[in-house]
């Protein structure tokens, strides 16, 4: 399965959404969503944002892909690294959101794909 995701730098952090649907309750993950038929990777992208956050972004680069299983189900997950234009956020399908600064990113439970994600992010200077 694809799935599409952003690194949306807002001021100086990034926002991440806590999920409030099983499974993974309450794991928090980069904002996205999965990849529909006949849909670009960042049309899906620019839905996502505008679906469960209403806000808009400037897709700015192809930062990486990983892959994942996820209770047998394989994930490609491609992540874009995105700068937030304008909106107010209002959630429709999370718990809640934040905003927070690369350096408290693994502090929150993250999902294990958004994790690696994570992990190749402290190389840029995107978001030092």
């Amino acid at each position: 399965m694809i799935v599409v995701c952003g690194i949306v730098r807002k001021n100086s952090g990034l926002i991440i959404c806590r999920r409030k649907k099983k499974p993974y309750e309450s794991y928090w993950e980069f904002p996205g969503g999965k990849l529909e038929k006949g849909e670009t990777k960042r049309q899906c992208l620019n839905r996502e944002l505008g679906e469960e956050l209403d806000i808009r972004v400037s897709i700015d680069r192809f930062f990486t892909v990983v892959s994942h299983n996820y209770d047998g189900v394989n994930i490609h997950l491609f992540c874009y690294l995105c700068s937030y234009l304008r909106g107010t956020i209002r959630l429709t399908e999370h718990q809640s959101f934040a905003v927070i600064r690369y350096s408290e990113l693994l502090r929150f439970k993250l999902l294990e794909g958004n994790v690696k994600i994570a992990k190749k992010l402290k190389y840029l200077k995107f978001i030092n």
